[in-house]
């Protein structure tokens, strides 16, 4: 059989799906092409024509379209894992908050590998610029040492998660001095007064935020602000986030520690209650305290940070706070999709502080 006598099978264009479905071909490429389906489409057509699409096996040429200077309806996601814990409830809200108004997001992990020993944060830059995505969220670790700068300059629509320091840049974070505060009123309403806190560094920018909420909640309720009360993990040797190697995919957690915070904070301090650096410290705490004949929450109450899901695993079910991942999500597509359609946010619009929640289970 000979080259020429082969039938090739013809590509299905728009037009044919247009016809199967009974509407017009513009219709059918603003359905299948354009992101907000509904707004020039009955809901009844919008089936016909994405089930037309289906039976005919009609894939949108999203490259032709971005010749054509069209918007890929993509947004690039950088993450250094996204199965860091504390980020992948973010990613899930990001991807969905973005299929909501007709996108998609590209995630990237600049740690995902342990056969690659590079840090891809780089070349996932270049990527999304070769992909024309019309925006990126990054929500990496701020402690990282990327160059988001350079990322501001290759994609001026970058909306980052927590101030990573980039002048001007637009970022959506949570209130950390909210989120202390709310666990330290809650204590002191429970009858608790020597309230201990249990940091794994003071340094960074995050982490007293943290402390400044801890310091002025307990001020308000006239409680001395006791240095013996505070614990942080730094003179220890503790950096940020030592015990997740994200280059490595390996997650070691300094269990001995949480028995030097024990020993610091309730042995020596006399603490009735303590808010801990997150669930993961607040859930070995609960564990080593257990071992020491240390009842939660009758003698220690015990606050955690994130509210992951392991928090209505343990016994008790941990009381934690609650960051809000689905809020903030929400906002920063809202301001992507903004600058995307009407250009660079006003100045004054470019930070959004959200508010924690507490979610108060058996611990407290």
């Amino acid at each position: 059989m000979t080259k020429a006598s082969i039938s090739k099978k013809k590509a299905v264009t728009l037009k044919d799906v247009a016809e199967r479905a009974g509407v017009s071909r513009w219709l059918a490429g603003h359905v299948l092409n354009g992101g907000k389906s509904t707004a020039h489409a009955s809901l009844e057509s919008v089936e016909q024509i994405r089930k037309a699409a289906k039976d005919l096996n009609y894939h949108s040429n999203y490259a032709a379209g971005l010749l054509r200077g069209k918007r890929s309806h993509t947004f690039g996601l950088l993450v250094s894992s996204a199965g860091d814990p504390l980020r992948s409830f973010l990613v899930q809200y990001l991807d969905a908050k973005a299929v909501q108004i007709g996108c998609h997001t590209l995630i990237s992990n600049t740690f995902s590998n342990p056969a690659v020993p590079q840090n891809w944060f780089e070349d996932y830059v270049e990527e999304f610029v070769r992909r024309g995505v019309d925006g990126v969220f990054c929500a990496i670790h701020p402690h990282y040492e990327e160059d988001r700068a350079a990322l501001l300059e290759r994609h001026p629509n970058t909306v980052f998660y927590e101030d990573q320091g980039v002048p001007d840049a637009a970022c959506v974070s949570v209130d950390r001095e909210a989120a202390a505060r709310l666990a330290v009123r809650h204590l002191v309403e429970r009858g608790r007064r020597r309230i201990g806190l249990a940091m794994m560094t003071l340094s960074l920018p995050a982490h007293l935020d943290r402390f400044r909420g801890y310091e002025l909640e307990l001020q308000a309720h006239g409680l001395p602000v006791d240095e013996q009360l505070v614990f942080n993990g730094e003179p220890h040797g503790l950096a940020a986030y030592p015990y997740c190697d994200m280059k490595a995919n390996k997650w070691e957690f300094p269990i001995e520690l949480m028995d030097m915070v024990i020993d610091t904070l309730v042995c020596d301090a006399q603490a009735d209650a303590i808010v801990a650096y997150d669930d993961f410290w607040a859930a070995s705490l609960i564990k080593r305290m257990r071992v020491r004949g240390i009842k939660v929450p009758q003698q220690v109450a015990v606050v955690g940070y994130l509210n992951h899901y392991l928090c209505d695993w343990t016994d008790p079910a941990i009381t934690t706070i609650d960051l809000s991942h689905e809020a903030a999500a929400g906002a920063m597509v809202q301001m992507l999709e903004q600058m995307v359609t009407d250009g660079p946010l006003p100045k004054d619009q470019r930070k959004v502080k959200i508010k924690p929640k507490l979610i108060v289970r058996e611990s407290t």
